[in-house]
């Protein structure tokens, strides 16, 4: 019989112990030479590690692909799963990999129905890429179904919304430091049989560090530049709310039925958000005024000045509520007439 071995914690890193003091020069040689912070991640290792023989990668589906690697569709112990892999060409890079296992020991901890599960590790020291298991949403991505069906009616606009701000609230209410996500985008939000979106992909989020969690600086090509907040696009200190502002201009294509500036080069358009304070068209025709209001609030260039998530999902449900009601009213008036 398997016995499960208890985990134990073993003792700090000299990144972690940087961190803890505020040396940040020495935090940045650190990183520099691959070094990760266990204590920051609140767990050193994957702590479900997966036998490679239960996943057979020869008979994998192709179902997407990024800049270092591919998603793949594949069988584990009965189930379908997502099986996301760094390709071995990047893989043996020291750097890659310690990202590829901080998003992992990051993601292994987080529970909740609207961030997608994370699953296991594939053996690290069987597997020639780096491959992790998480749970496999058939509907695909926000990006997809957007591309698919078009706009989406108020009711459901709204109700996708808060499925994305409640993951979020999550993520930025974790303790004992926030996660900042950093990437959110239509393709990294997905969604499962039932319907339900669920955020995904946390391979650029950050533990935020301090009250206020600011300070963290990263350059104007990371993450997606059509989603981009100004200030990470213009390389200044940023905090949570950049999430705010990338929300801000998804909730928009869900009521414009995709980004009403798709012809345009996307690095163009967030050089214009961040120095020409420009944002997307809000119709009164397409967009409810409560929706307007919320969205002005949520891409605002002063990033003091958006809403946590706890307040976005506080006015969404007002928002749903308001409409669902409506919707009733309309449905009482056609079938008395």
């Amino acid at each position: 019989m398997e016995v499960e071995r208890p985990y134990h914690s073993p003792p700090s890193k000299p990144l972690s112990d940087a961190r803890s003091f505020g040396h940040d020069d020495i935090c940045k040689i650190l990183e520099a030479h691959g070094g990760i912070d266990p204590v920051g991640l609140e767990t050193p290792a994957p702590c479900c590690e997966i036998p490679h023989t239960e996943v057979d990668m020869r008979e994998a589906t192709l179902i997407g692909e990024g800049a270092y690697g591919e998603v793949y569709l594949v069988k584990w112990r009965g189930t379908e799963v997502a099986a996301k892999t760094i390709r071995s060409s990047v893989a043996s890079n020291p750097l890659v990999r310690n990202k590829f296992l901080q998003e992992m020991v990051l993601w292994q901890r987080l529970r909740h129905p609207n961030i997608v599960e994370y699953l296991g590790v594939l053996d690290l020291k069987h597997s020639v890429r780096l491959i992790f298991l998480a749970e496999y949403l058939q509907n695909g991505s926000l990006y997809d179904i957007l591309r698919k069906k078009g706009r989406f009616d108020p009711v459901t606009a709204v109700a996708y919304a808060l499925d994305i701000a409640r993951g979020m609230n999550y993520l930025h209410r974790h303790k004992p430091r926030p996660i900042i996500h950093r990437d959110l985008t239509p393709r990294n939000i997905l969604q499962d049989g039932a319907g339900r979106l669920k955020v995904a992909d946390f391979g650029l989020s950050k533990i935020a560090q301090g009250k206020d969690a600011l300070g963290y600086k990263m350059t104007g090509g990371t993450g997606s530049y059509r989603y981009m907040a100004p200030e990470v696009y213009r390389r200044e200190s940023y905090g949570k709310s950049v999430d705010v502002f990338s929300f801000a201009l998804i909730v928009h294509e869900m009521f414009q039925g995709g980004p009403s500036n798709r012809g345009e080069d996307p690095e163009k358009l967030a050089d214009r958000q961040a120095y020409e304070n420009s944002r997307p068209p809000l119709s009164s025709i397409v967009y409810p005024e409560p929706i307007k209001k919320l969205l002005k609030e949520c891409w605002h260039k002063n990033p003091d000045s958006r809403p946590s998530f706890g307040e976005i999902i506080m006015q969404l449900e007002v928002i749903q509520e308001n409409l669902q009601q409506r919707r009733l009213m309309n449905c009482s008036s056609c079938v008395i007439m």
